[in-house]
């Protein structure tokens, strides 16, 4: 006999607390704030003036979450003084001559703002990516740690030289989608969107302005993008302990031998060697040469007024919090493809820009917690619903000691024990123990499920379906 025919609804609750529906809400509806502009933002609350920090939000709850966290932050003892943005039209960098020599060009900062003397890099706790980087970039990057790390040394051996220019060469567009090709002609030659374009044109007449596809394109275009996505996956191997030989394979006609796919391999799945490259892609020590582009802190922040403020190198400690993976960089943009001429020929055009070498900063690793505020909330309603439960098993003692014998409950947790009332007494504090214990696990569990994903339902308008059975 299943539990759930003994759980009954509760009535409302009469406390002046916020409703946990309603709070879940209001996270999903907060999600539309700019992670971005929020910087300028916390800028202000620090004393800048609004027209010297480029863009941030207008609204209301905005100003109050960056007022909230600055203040905890002034609490803390914490040098918020001359504020400033170094990100976006502020001043760039000056890269180094060895990210230059591998044809590095952004000079976009490290630092998005600065303050207390210190360049600061802001993370939203919903999860945020530390680094998506085109193959020369990420050849710099690799280049800048087997020369200054040993273990990184050591794992690559005597093809340590080779490793960064292999992965250059690896994630140009004209060996990329070759690398990652399969049976789809869409597949082998890049992203799908210039396809979809050169379709639309094709298919436009007077019945048809717009182009729409047949269903038959539709069906191509998306084999192909489930394609990519599963040889993306493979090439991912090379970088995060999975099947680089796999890829090897497919490679070794631009370079990358089963050797050095298993150097590559072993290499970046050494914790240190990944710190490392953590490391570098936060702080740009390697790659810029003046101080004001370089990251030395991070300031982490959420959305329920939640802060962390800590050095890079604390921040970069914990490896299993950061998930490498390799993707397709995208598209040129749809100007520069009709550009290119003749709109049906996109078909067989290399419009993509090759491999990207993503780091992504997993939310647990910015926010380790729920706030204590939420906790206590969480565990008080689980009280209260255990609690509502003894009343109603206790009410109806024939019940409960079927419900115990239907689980087997009834010799397990009452041996020993000869009274039958007492027998049921100690089998429904079992019941209600595990009713808080499971509330409360599952109601911490959507929390975190919800602050740290929820943004990612949104813009991607997913409305998944969540069901949750006791056996």
């Amino acid at each position: 006999m299943p539990l759930q025919q003994y759980v009954r609804q509760l009535r409302p609750r009469t406390e002046s607390y916020i409703p946990h529906v309603d709070k879940i809400q209001n996270i999903l509806t907060e999600a539309k704030m700019d992670a971005t502009k929020f910087e300028g933002n916390l800028l202000i609350a620090m004393g800048a003036k609004p027209t010297q920090v480029g863009s941030y939000n207008p609204d209301k709850e905005s100003k109050e979450l960056a007022s909230s966290i600055v203040q905890q932050m002034v609490k803390s003892k914490i040098n918020i003084s001359k504020p400033s943005r170094s990100s976006g039209s502020a001043a760039k960098g000056t890269l180094s001559t060895l990210y230059s020599d591998f044809g590095v060009k952004s000079t976009e900062p490290k630092a998005d703002i600065s303050f207390g003397g210190q360049g600061v890099s802001v993370k939203s706790t919903e999860g945020a990516q530390l680094i998506s980087a085109q193959g020369p970039e990420i050849a710099a990057i690799v280049q800048h740690v087997v020369t200054n790390n040993k273990d990184a040394i050591r794992a690559a051996g005597v093809v340590a030289d080779g490793v960064p220019m292999a992965l250059k060469t690896a994630f140009a567009p004209e060996n990329y989608y070759v690398g990652r090709a399969g049976k789809s002609g869409i597949a082998s030659t890049g992203v799908t969107y210039p396809t979809e374009l050169a379709y639309r044109e094709k298919n436009k007449s007077p019945d048809n302005p717009k182009g729409d596809l047949t269903a038959d394109q539709k069906e191509k275009i998306t084999a192909a993008k489930k394609e990519l996505a599963s040889n993306d996956k493979k090439l991912t191997g090379l970088i995060d302990g999975g099947t680089a030989i796999d890829y090897a394979n497919g490679a070794t006609s631009f370079g990358i031998t089963k050797d050095l796919a298993k150097s590559i391999e072993q290499m970046f799945n050494l914790p240190a060697v990944r710190k490392a490259i953590i490391l570098e892609a936060m702080t740009g020590d390697g790659k810029f040469t003046n101080k004001e582009a370089k990251a030395t802190q991070v300031l982490s922040w959420g959305k329920s007024g939640f802060y962390s403020y800590k050095t890079v190198l604390k921040a970069s400690a914990n490896v299993s919090g950061y998930n490498f993976r390799v993707s397709d960089r995208g598209s040129k943009s749809s100007s520069s493809i009709k550009k290119m001429g003749d709109m049906s020929q996109l078909t067989g055009a290399l419009t993509g820009r090759g491999g990207s070498f993503r780091i992504d900063i997993l939310p647990p690793n910015l926010q380790e917690s729920l706030d204590t505020d939420t906790e206590n909330y969480i565990d008080e309603m689980a009280n209260e619903i255990g609690e509502s439960h003894r009343a109603y098993l206790t009410e109806n003692l024939k019940y409960t000691q079927e419900l115990l014998l239907q689980e087997g409950l009834w010799g397990k947790v009452t041996s020993g024990i000869k009274n039958v009332k007492d027998k049921v007494m100690k089998g429904i504090n079992f019941l209600v123990d595990k009713i808080k214990a499971f509330v409360s696990k599952i109601g911490k569990w959507m929390m975190k499920l919800v602050k740290n994903t929820g943004y990612y339902l949104m813009v991607f308008n997913m409305k998944p379906k969540l069901s949750f059975r006791i056996k």
